[in-house]
């Protein structure tokens, strides 16, 4: 935990800031000294190099409180290691303001640890370990010289773990003074997760981030911070992926320490770095569709088994040509004309395993690819509805500036109109799949058939009603993930557009709102909305009793 006490020019009394900040309090820290310069005057951190290198320093108003609230974050996610290699570096640096300090909190691979030299000797001793020389020679040798010469050459200076030195690299200027990293920024990150604990949600106010592939020890360390438990007990809340593609084809069904070794091997096989393999690991794990990370392992492990058909091979006609030369099966040109290449195109993609992606057209080497079930699996998703009247002026001819709002109830004599106006926002190219074309999961997108909302009368209510048809039942973290989709379009996509089409009645223009933001919002399936307020209308016939 970082405590700093700020003093102000302009201000008589300084102000003590204990991190990790609660609105108010980062509310007051804004605030303070608003007129003169804040300066931090006392320190108090388990980073001794940290708490000398920020004493003294003045911050720049409203950022200097967010790059400190950073700092504190940042570190708290190190492990031992990490913090003695930041702490060697600040030393070593001598950063003029706290900027510099974000910014080489961001840089600790430009630094290098030769874990174990605490003195010259060893120094030396580590640095001519790799040179060849007679076992005899080298029992002359002055290690603790060698080591001196070195660290007179070399920026750098010795720790409880060892001897830390620049590597010659220039440090990235990751942070221009603006927009911040994530506090658990880490520059090999592959998948980035944020996990959900009370225990530290209550002290920090926020989610714990976690960058991955990640050593044992900083997965360790997260534990800690997280409230000691098992790491794979806390809820991954959310994840984001610097190569944003990677993000839509990850199952949801996730398990962190399996995420970990995803992004392990990614890492280790330099897959994402490479556009050929990036692409083919995108189109495997579409085509297939795994449920969960240990399936998207195997994938990963075996990408050489998969084949992107060429761009130009998009039909099954296209495919007929594809499998006829593949197989060095020559037709007669007076044959051809009479060749089904549609059909046989089709045949030979069913019993091959071919699969559609945003990629082309996949295949696999060993193995037909799994191909979903033709059988539909339907859901219906209810949510509650508001409504708003802007009633007709009789007198005036028009609509009256002052709305009414409708009860879910008072909204049921509108649903054939409120209907048709769905009907109506329907466009051509969503096809019969309607608004499952938008999904962002890939792996959802293709497993989900069609997406189409409507409206419907239940318990004396008008309801919002999202049918869903999928190839073959969802599982609980798909569902989950499509009732997440489907909200965001009924608050920013879908739904904001439909909310702002005036539905015309005989009492005035009426506007239909799918989302709202307040605690009585939710989204359940039908059988879980009927079964939740048959129980909850029992329990009011009882409580009368």
């Amino acid at each position: 935990m970082l405590k700093v006490y700020l003093n102000n020019t302009a201000v008589s009394d300084g102000l003590w800031l204990a991190f990790p900040l609660g609105n108010r309090e980062r509310q007051a820290a804004m605030k303070f000294g608003a007129e003169g310069t804040n300066e931090i005057g006392t320190v108090m951190s388990p980073l001794e190099g940290l708490k000398a290198h920020l004493e003294g320093l003045a911050l720049r108003p409203g950022q200097g409180i967010r790059e400190l609230e950073f700092l504190d974050r940042h570190t708290e996610g190190m492990t031992e290691k990490e913090q003695t290699i930041f702490q060697a570096a600040l030393d070593i640096e001598e950063p003029n303001n706290v900027m510099e300090i974000v910014n080489l909190s961001c840089n600790l691979d430009k630094f290098m640890l030769y874990e174990g030299a605490t003195s010259h000797e060893e120094l030396g001793r580590r640095v001519l370990g790799s040179e060849e020389m007679p076992e005899k020679a080298a029992l002359y040798l002055d290690y603790g010289a060698a080591g001196e010469k070195y660290a007179d050459s070399h920026a750098g200076c010795f720790t409880q773990l060892g001897y830390v030195v620049r590597t010659g690299e220039a440090l990235e200027p990751l942070y221009d003074g603006n927009r911040l990293p994530d506090p658990g920024y880490d520059k090999s990150c592959v998948i980035q997760v944020w996990l959900s604990s009370p225990y530290y949600a209550a002290g920090h106010h926020r989610y714990y981030p976690v960058s991955l592939p990640a050593p044992e020890e900083r997965l360790a360390m997260a534990e800690k911070n997280l409230g000691g438990g098992k790491l794979e007990e806390y809820e991954i809340i959310n994840i984001h992926c610097p190569v944003y593609e990677l993000e839509s084809c990850l199952p949801f069904s996730r398990n962190i320490r399996e995420m970990n070794a995803f992004a392990g091997l990614l890492a280790e096989k330099g897959i994402l770095e490479d556009a050929g393999q990036r692409e083919k690991l995108f189109a495997a794990l579409e085509a297939e569709v795994p449920e969960n990370m240990a399936q998207a392992i195997e994938i990963a492990a075996g990408l050489e088994r998969y084949t992107v058909l060429p761009e130009d091979i998009q039909t099954a006609d296209d495919y007929a040509d594809y499998f006829l030369e593949e197989a060095q099966i020559y037709i007669d040109e007076e044959v051809q004309p009479f060749l089904d290449y549609k059909r046989l195109g089709e045949c030979r993609m069913r019993k091959d395993g071919v699969v559609q992606t945003e990629h082309g057209l996949v295949l696999r080497r060993d193995i037909p690819i799994a191909q979903l079930t033709e059988e539909m699996e339907e859901i219906r998703l209810f949510s509650p509805l508001k409504g708003t009247l802007y009633p007709y002026d009789e007198d005036w001819g028009g609509v009256l500036d002052q709305p009414e709002e409708i009860s879910a109830a008072d909204l049921c004599r509108y649903e054939d109109k409120i209907l048709e106006r769905i009907g109506q926002e329907r466009l051509e190219e969503e096809g019969e799949r309607g608004l499952a074309v938008y999904l962002g999961n890939r792996l959802l997108k293709r497993k989900v058939f069609s997406m189409n909302p409507v409206v419907e009368m239940w318990n004396g209510e008008l309801w919002g009603v999202l049918e869903v048809k999928s190839h073959g039942p969802l599982s609980p973290q798909e569902l989950s993930g499509l009732m997440d989709a489907w909200q965001g379009q009924e608050s920013d996509g879908w739904g904001e557009g439909f909310e702002q089409r005036e539905i015309k009645t005989e009492e005035g223009d009426v506007c239909v709102s799918f989302w709202n933001s307040g605690d009585d919002f939710f989204i359940k399936t039908e059988s879980d909305l009927k079964q939740w307020q048959t129980q909850d209308f029992g329990m009011k016939i009882g409580g009368n009793g």
